[in-house]
Formats: structure tokens, C-alpha cells, sequence
């Protein structure tokens, strides 16, 4: 995403304070999370809204690179800063926001779990503004403050005058920031022990309270990704299903299987008439925190392509049983079409005694 588009998104100018920038994220968010937003694009622009707030906060922390053109501003806005110790630049202790992805697996995101997060967080050395070198209040000593310095030309019988290169033509003495030792950028390591809460879906924003880690108050922005699942699928609604495979005999003779929920796996009873099964309370959290939604199995019955000698005598065996015990039972269809096949077999064979007759 380009700089000036992902302020445009954002809908500020460049000049917008890291507080205003925070501000409309967050407000931006509220206004557009799925969770809230009805909207059939608020799932796409929930996005763009996260990639435009970490491009411009990594351009500003010095964690990401400015392009077509923005670089540009992005040195003449350093140029223009005020000096360390004006009331206006930022203090080097003051908060700041870390944004970065955290990926959880599917069943993290249901129940809620707690993660230990490592990183590095670089933001601008607020003691050279960035730049890597210090401006010190006496003149350059190469060229004595005037930011120019005279170069002998053509034999020495003329001198032409050219820019200062030890202080960038303005006359003012420049250090090597050992701050940064020269880089313009700081790191600094953190740890964070962090609490997911149940519910959380793809492009949730947990926004973690600051905490010192060197000199520096950090802040994180956690924007969450949920691993695919190898069994589980969690559709767009929300709600949680699972296609599974069993043995076709024990779906009809509605045997118990176990079958896998994110709490582990689980008995249920197959049932002759049912493909889908819904187990309820097992799902996914319709909210952050709150209670779980229904789980729903379907299962597809799989019987062998061919039997084997030995499957057919079983089979064999089991019609044979089976019919006999459906026909002595009047009460079954079975029962009465045996009656009813009788009945007509007598008929049609007096019939048949008649004209021979």
C-alpha cells in the first residue's frame, strides 16, 4: 500500500499527529468491524484499514520504508522537527504503539489462550531525530559556519564555492549520534505475557497496555490470524463444522463413533435417518467472550466398493436373519407384504387348478 493512499484510507493528512492517527484507527474499527458492520465489504475495508494504520506506523517508527515519492517528505518532515528538548518533539520515554500479527490456531481462538510474545521494536532515535548525527549549537569547524566552502579552479587563479559537506550547508557542527551509533534507528527487545480471550476472529484488534521495556513505553496492537484447521472449518457466519468419513454398516446399524471437538474427542450416536448432527455449546463464540455456538458433524457413510468372500458370507448371513425376523413380524411392511404375497400365490394357483380342470 502506498503512503499517501493508506492516509487517504485513513481519511488524514500526513501532518496528522500520532495521536489523531491512533484516534481514527480506532475509530475507523468501531465503525467498520464486521462484528458491527452489516455491511458486505466491511470484511474488505476492515483490512485495508489495518494495513494503512501498520504502513504509516512503521514509516513513522522507522520500521518500514516510504515509497513512490514519500520519502521525500518523510526527510523534509525530520529536517523540519524541533531540536531534542523542544516542547514539541516527543519525549523519549512517551508511549508508543507496536503493531504486528499474532497467529492462533483454531482451537486457541475458541477457548482463549495466554501467549508469551518476543520482538523487536525499532522506532526513530529521538536523540539525532533520525538522521544519525546530532546538530551542535557552535559553527562547523570546515567551514567555519558559513556552509559553503572554496575549491581552487583552474590553476588556482579562480575559486568556486561549494556546499559544506560536513554539515549539509547550513553551518552548524554535526556528531556522530552515539545514541543509535549513527543509524538513526533504535531497537529495542521486549516480552510480553498476553492474554487472548475466547472469540477472537481474523482482522479482531487486541490492543495490550503499555509497558517499559528500556527507556521506552510500548504499547502493542495485536491484529489476530487463525491458522487453518486440518479437521475443522469456521465459515464466515461463524458458525463451526466438520465432514467426516465412517463405516457405512455402523451408520445404518447406528452404532456410537467418536468424533473430534475442540474440547477433545467426543461419543455420538449415529442414527439411520441423519446425515447432519448439531452438537450444541461445542461451536465457535458468536462474541469475544461470550458463550460458544453450536457445532455441526456431518457425516458420510462409506461402504466397501467390493467384498471379499468373507464379507459376503457375513452379508449373506445377515439378510438371511434379517428376513426371517421381518417376515414373522405382521406388524412390519416386511411382515405384511409376505402375507399379502401368500395370499396371492394361493389365489393364482387355484386359479390355475381351475382351468386346468
Amino acid at each position: 500500500m502506498e503512503t499517501q493512499e493508506a492516509y487517504r484510507e485513513l481519511g488524514l493528512d500526513p501532518s496528522a499527529s500520532d495521536a489523531q492517527l491512533k484516534a481514527s484507527w480506532r475509530r475507523l474499527v468501531a465503525a467498520w468491524h464486521p462484528d458491527r458492520n452489516a455491511a458486505a465489504d466491511a470484511g474488505r475495508r476492515m483490512q485495508n484499514i489495518n494495513k494503512a494504520y501498520q504502513h504509516i506506523r512503521q514509516l513513522r517508527d522507522g520500521d518500514g520504508a516510504a515509497d513512490d515519492g514519500s520519502a521525500d517528505a518523510a526527510e523534509q518532515a525530520q529536517e523540519q522537527a524541533p531540536p531534542p528538548g523542544d516542547s514539541t518533539a516527543q519525549a523519549q520515554g512517551a508511549p508508543h504503539a507496536h503493531f504486528r500479527k499474532v497467529r492462533l490456531s483454531l482451537e486457541e481462538a475458541i477457548l482463549g489462550c495466554t501467549r508469551t510474545l518476543r520482538g523487536h521494536f525499532s522506532h526513530r532515535c529521538g536523540d539525532c531525530l533520525g538522521k544519525g548525527v546530532r546538530v551542535l549549537a557552535h559553527a562547523c569547524s570546515h567551514c567555519q559556519g558559513s556552509g559553503a566552502v572554496r575549491k581552487p579552479a583552474l590553476f588556482g587563479w579562480y575559486w568556486n564555492e561549494a556546499g559544506c559537506t560536513d554539515c549539509g550547508g547550513d553551518g552548524r557542527q554535526r556528531e556522530h549520534c552515539t545514541s543509535c551509533d549513527g543509524k538513526g534507528v533504535a531497537e529495542v527487545s521486549y516480552r510480553r505475557r498476553v492474554r487472548f480471550p475466547a472469540g477472537l476472529r481474523p482482522g479482531h484488534v487486541l490492543s495490550v497496555p503499555t509497558s517499559r521495556h528500556g527507556a521506552l513505553e510500548i504499547g502493542l496492537e495485536l491484529e489476530v490470524e487463525i491458522e487453518p484447521h486440518p479437521l475443522f472449518q469456521l465459515d464466515d457466519d461463524g458458525v463451526l463444522r466438520c465432514e467426516m468419513p465412517v463405516n457405512g454398516y455402523a451408520w445404518m446399524a447406528g452404532r456410537w463413533v467418536e468424533v473430534p471437538t475442540p474440547d477433545g474427542l467426543q461419543q455420538m450416536r449415529l442414527k439411520r435417518d441423519a446425515l447432519v448432527y448439531r452438537l450444541n455449546g461445542q461451536g465457535f463464540p458468536a462474541t469475544p467472550r461470550g458463550p460458544r455456538g453450536d457445532y455441526m458433524v456431518k457425516i458420510v457413510p462409506v461402504f466397501p466398493e467390493q467384498h471379499d468372500p468373507a464379507q459376503e458370507a457375513l452379508l449373506e448371513q445377515l439378510i438371511a436373519a434379517s428376513t426371517r425376523s421381518a417376515q414373522a413380524d405382521r406388524t412390519q411392511p416386511m411382515g405384511q407384504w409376505q402375507g399379502r404375497l401368500k395370499r396371492w400365490q394361493s389365489r393364482h394357483k387355484d386359479t390355475d387348478t381351475a382351468r386346468d380342470d
